[in-house]
């Protein structure tokens, strides 16, 4: 695909610690499979965590970051944000 269309910026979510699963993986694999997708075209990596467990997230953007890849790093949230006066849980 980088080919075809060359001024693209690929991404992908990058879950902190679980990269792409649902489970916690070893750092050196986390780092590998960073570096590896970002070799193989993707470049800008959207980090986040579904607690919002700082440590984890902050591992998957120094991750990135080695890696040579872009940052996105956010945070999970749940609710309306539209509308103030609702609350996180109704």
């Amino acid at each position: 695909l980088k080919k075809a269309i060359p001024n693209v910026p690929f991404q992908m979510l990058l879950r902190g610690t679980n990269a792409v699963g649902y489970t916690t993986y070893p750092d050196n694999v986390v780092k590998a499979f960073v570096k590896e997708a970002h070799k193989r075209g993707v470049d800008v990596f959207r980090v986040f965590d579904s607690l919002n467990y700082l440590d984890n997230l902050k591992f998957g953007i120094e991750a990135v970051h080695e890696a040579g890849g872009v940052v996105e790093a956010t945070i999970c949230y749940t609710g309306d944000v539209s509308d103030p006066k609702k609350t996180k849980y109704e």
